[in-house]
C-alpha cells in the first residue's frame, strides 16, 4: 500500500503485509491521478506568474524592473532554500488510518518554531544584508516584507509537505493555484489603482499567509491527525537542515540568479542587466518552473517506484532534452520579438535568447535528479550536487567576460556539474 504502516516505539517504520502486485497498481493509479492535478495547478500557477512579470514589465522601464526583480529574486532565493523543509516533510510523512496527534504536533511545532526563527533572524540581520542586496535603495519596509514572506513560507512548506506525504493532490492543486492567482490579483490591482510602487513587495508576499490560512481552514477537519512521521522533532530538524542547504543552492541557480547577476554586474548599465534578467525570466521559465514545481511529486514517485527506476529516470531526462531543443529553437526565432512587446528598451539578440534557453535544460535535469537522490535518502549527495552547481554559477558570473557570455556559461556549466554529482551517487547506490 502507498500508506505506511505503524511506527514502533523504537521509531523504526514497519511496513504492513500486503500484495506487492496490488500495491504497485494502486501506487501507479494514485500517482497518475496526482500528476494530473499537480500539472494543472502548475500550468495555472505558471501562467499567473508569467502574467505578474508581464504586468510589471509593461509598467516599469528596465532600470525600475531591475529593482523589482532584485526583491523578487532575494525573496524567492530564501523561499527556494526553505523549500527543502517541504521536501523533508514530504519524505517523512505517510497516511495513518488512526489519528496521530503526536505526529501532527511534531509538524506543527516544527513549523511554528522555524517560522519564528526565520522571521527573527531575517529582521535581526536586516541592517547587514539590506544594503548589500538592495544597495542605496534599501529600507526597513523591504526587510520586513521579505521577512514576513519567508516566515509565512515556512508554514506553507510544512503544510504542503504534509499534503504531499498524504497524497492530497486536490488540496495541493488548490493551494498552488490560489497562491499564484492571488499574487497576480494583488500586483495587478496595485499597479492599476495605485501609483505607489513601494507597496509592490507587500503585494508579492501577502498571498503566502492568506492562502495557507484559507486552505487550512477548509481541509483541517478531514486531515488533522492523519499524518504519520517517521522521525522525531529533532530528526525532522536535522534532516531539514541538510535538505535546506541543497535547496538554498537550488535557489541560487533559479530564483536567486537575478540577484547574483546584479551583484556581479555593478559596472554594467542597469538597463542592460534589467533586460537580460527579463530574458532569463521569460524564456527559461517554461522549462525550469514545471520541474521545480514537481519536486515533491517526483520525490513521491521515485520513493514509491523502485522497479524500472533507470528506465523512468532516463525517460525523464530524454523528455527534458527534447523539450530543451524545441524551446531553444523557438527562443532563437521568436524571443527578441516577444521581448520587444514590453517596450522598445527591451532588446536582445536571437543567439543570446536561444543559448539562455538551451542552458535551462541542465537546470531542469538537475530538478529531476535531485528528487531521485533524495528518495534514496541521499541527503548529503542531494545537497552536494546543488551546492556544486551553485558555486559554479557564482564563480562563472564573476569572470572578466561580457555580460551575455558569462551569464550563458554560468547557467550551463554550473548545473551540469551538479547533475554529474547526482548521477554518480545514483550509479553508486545502485551497486549497493
Amino acid at each position: 500500500m502507498s500508506a505506511a504502516g505503524n511506527v514502533e516505539s523504537s521509531g523504526t517504520p514497519v511496513a504492513p503485509i500486503s500484495d506487492p502486485a496490488q500495491d504497485d497498481v494502486t501506487v501507479r493509479s494514485t500517482a497518475k491521478r496526482g500528476l494530473g492535478f499537480i500539472l494543472l495547478a502548475t500550468v495555472i500557477g505558471g501562467l499567473a506568474g508569467y502574467a505578474v512579470q508581464g504586468v510589471v514589465l509593461s509598467q516599469l522601464d528596465p532600470s525600475s524592473y531591475l529593482k523589482f526583480s532584485v526583491f523578487w529574486s532575494a525573496l524567492y532565493l530564501v523561499i527556494s532554500g526553505l523549500a527543502g523543509i517541504q521536501q523533508e516533510v514530504t519524505r517523512a510523512t505517510r497516511f495513518s488510518a488512526r489519528r496521530q496527534e503526536n505526529s501532527a504536533n511534531t509538524a506543527r511545532n516544527f513549523g511554528a518554531l522555524t517560522s519564528l526563527a526565520v522571521f527573527g533572524t531575517t529582521v535581526g540581520l536586516g541592517a547587514v544584508w539590506g544594503p548589500l542586496v538592495f544597495g542605496a535603495a534599501w529600507s526597513w519596509s523591504l526587510v520586513i516584507a521579505l521577512a514576513l514572506g519567508a516566515a509565512s513560507y515556512v508554514v506553507v512548506a510544512v503544510f504542503c509537505g504534509t499534503m504531499y506525504g498524504l497524497q492530497q493532490w486536490r488540496t495541493l492543486a488548490v493551494m498552488i493555484s490560489c497562491d499564484a492567482l492571488l499574487r497576480l490579483a494583488c500586483v495587478g490591482l496595485l499597479l492599476s489603482f495605485s501609483g505607489d510602487r513601494e507597496l509592490l513587495p507587500w503585494a508579492v508576499v501577502l498571498p503566502f499567509p492568506i492562502t495557507v490560512l484559507v486552505v487550512w481552514a477548509i481541509v483541517r477537519k478531514h486531515t488533522r491527525g492523519r499524518s504519520l512521521l517517521d522521525v522525531t522533532l529533532r530528526g525532522l530538524t536535522w534532516n531539514s537542515a541538510r535538505t535546506v542547504s541543497g535547496s538554498v543552492a537550488t535557489g541560487i541557480l533559479i530564483s536567486g540568479f537575478p540577484l547574483f547577476l546584479s551583484l556581479a554586474s555593478r559596472n554594467d548599465s542597469a538597463a542592460a542587466v534589467g533586460t537580460l534578467i527579463a530574458v532569463v525570466t521569460l524564456t527559461r521559465a517554461p522549462l525550469v518552473i514545471p520541474f521545480l514545481a514537481l519536486q515533491s511529486y517526483l520525490l513521491v514517485f521515485f520513493r514509491d517506484h523502485t522497479a524500472n527506476f533507470w528506465r523512468a529516470f532516463g525517460s525523464i531526462l530524454g523528455a527534458i532534452a527534447a523539450a530543451t531543443a524545441l524551446a531553444s529553437v523557438l527562443a532563437w526565432w521568436l524571443g527578441p520579438a516577444i521581448l520587444r512587446l514590453f517596450g522598445p528598451e527591451y532588446v536582445v539578440d536571437a543567439a543570446t535568447a536561444g543559448l539562455l534557453v538551451a542552458s535551462a535544460g541542465f537546470t531542469a535535469a538537475l530538478c529531476a535528479s535531485g528528487p531521485a537522490v533524495l528518495a534514496r535518502d541521499g541527503h548529503t549527495a542531494y545537497s552536494a550536487g546543488w551546492i556544486a552547481a551553485a558555486i559554479g554559477v557564482i564563480a562563472l558570473l564573476f569572470l572578466p567576460l561580457d555580460l551575455n557570455t558569462r551569464s550563458i556559461l554560468a547557467l550551463a556549466v554550473g548545473p551540469a556539474i551538479g547533475l554529474a554529482v547526482h548521477v554518480i551517487y545514483l550509479l553508486r547506490s545502485a551497486r549497493v
